[in-house]
């Protein structure tokens, strides 16, 4: 579709938000950039709980410059977080307003979100989540196929029963084997058969099989395996393909038991973090590490993400994943 989906007020720029990022936030603070009229990057970051103010909001201004194109920014709060006078997070909203207008890109606006009602950040106001629900933005982004209320990984429809698999020995007729495998699934249509499935599923338990399978779903990687996983491309990946990567993976692990499942929610979570969706990654890689206990990429990859770090593709507007809307 080419439509353009047309803000006329603020119940509309808050229906917006969920479907930008893909699911609904909840105890975050998230940055929307503005360009003469039209929205240009979001930024969520989890409510900053112990965070300084201005450690917090220099951060956050920090990652909301990476639009070097954006003239302005709204900032809503979310969060059911109730101070004992004032406002939530007041420090911290006048933080991050001072930082962005340093940034050259004033707020217009601040909001706050709760799970009861929205408000105008600072006012008593209180009004109707219905006003969200029931905003042309929510229902014509919701007519169009927008559902940022669905999550790829189920559990309950994995099933409860499947025979292991036996990892490959790992020679280069193994790793020539999966690779070629892995593409021919991700550059093919529908679902891979249940034999199919299991080869490859038994290939992503190999340390280093797994390292070849994650490089090669990237299309534009350079070779090498530590700039691959930081996001190091050389040009825009093909996110329709690391869309339907995460896909398969979620058909990997209905053909195995649990424990044979980490590699492949490992997977999942680092192709969230590259496209910007740290909360929904570290959701999946905590998944990893308690199938297969302290699994080491899962481990390292929710520490690069629990310090803040974001995918240097997620970086450029120019490689960034963008979710379609309309």
């Amino acid at each position: 579709m080419t439509e353009k989906l047309t803000i006329s007020g603020s119940a509309d720029l808050l229906a917006a938000v969920p479907h930008l990022l893909g699911n609904q936030p909840k105890e975050s603070f998230v940055v929307l950039t503005s360009r003469f009229g039209t929205l240009g990057a979001t930024l969520r970051m989890d409510a900053p709980a112990e965070a300084a103010p201005l450690d917090y909001a220099q951060m956050m201004a920090t990652y909301a410059a990476n639009d070097e194109k954006a003239t302005g920014s709204f900032v809503i709060v979310y969060t059911d977080e109730k101070p004992a006078y004032g406002f939530p997070y007041a420090a911290h909203v006048l933080a991050l307003s001072t930082e962005l207008a340093t940034a050259r890109m004033p707020v217009k606006k601040v909001f706050l979100v709760t799970g009861t009602y929205w408000a105008t950040y600072g006012t008593p106001e209180k009004n109707s989540l219905d006003e969200i629900r029931d905003s042309n933005a929510n229902v014509t982004l919701t007519y169009f196929g927008s559902a940022p209320d669905i999550d790829v990984y189920n559990p309950e429809l994995l099933g409860a029963w499947a025979l292991p698999v036996q990892a490959p020995e790992g020679t280069d007729e193994d790793l020539d084997t999966a690779c070629a495998t892995w593409a021919a699934v991700l550059d093919g249509e529908g679902t891979p058969d249940t034999e199919t499935a299991r080869q490859l599923a038994a290939a992503f338990q190999h340390r280093h099989i797994r390292d070849y399978l994650f490089r090669d779903t990237i299309t534009t990687h350079n070779g090498n395996f530590g700039d691959t996983l930081t996001g190091k491309f050389t040009a825009r990946p093909d996110w329709t393909r690391v869309d339907r990567a995460e896909a398969i993976a979620f058909d990997l692990m209905k053909v195995v038991p649990t424990g044979q499942r980490a590699p492949m929610l490992a997977l999942m979570g680092w192709l969230e973090w590259l496209k910007g969706h740290g909360t929904q990654a570290d959701r999946y890689l905590k998944l990893a590490t308690e199938d297969v206990s302290d699994f080491r990429l899962a481990v390292l990859l929710r520490e690069l993400i629990n310090r803040g770090a974001v995918a240097d593709v997620a970086r450029d507007e120019g490689t960034s994943y963008q979710r379609r809307l309309i």
